[in-house]
C-alpha cells in the first residue's frame, strides 16, 4: 500500500467517525489524484509505443 492509499483509509476513518467534517471530494481526493496519476501515466506510455510503431513501420516502408 502506498502513502496514498494509507492516507485515504485513514480519512475515510475519521470522517466516518466524526472526527473530520470536510467533505467526501477532500476525504477521497488522495485516491482520486494517485487514479488520475496512474491513468496519466498509462496513456502516455500508450502514446509513447504508438509513436515508436508508427516510426518502425515507416522506417521499414522506406526501404
Amino acid at each position: 500500500m502506498g502513502i496514498a492509499e494509507v492516507l485515504t483509509i485513514v480519512l475515510v476513518l475519521l470522517k466516518l467517525t466524526d472526527v473530520i467534517t470536510w467533505s467526501w471530494w477532500l476525504v477521497l481526493l488522495p485516491a482520486i489524484l494517485s487514479f488520475g496519476l496512474y491513468v496519466l501515466i498509462v496513456v502516455v506510455k500508450l502514446i509513447m509505443v504508438m509513436v515508436a510503431v508508427f516510426v518502425v513501420k515507416k522506417r521499414d516502408s522506406m526501404r
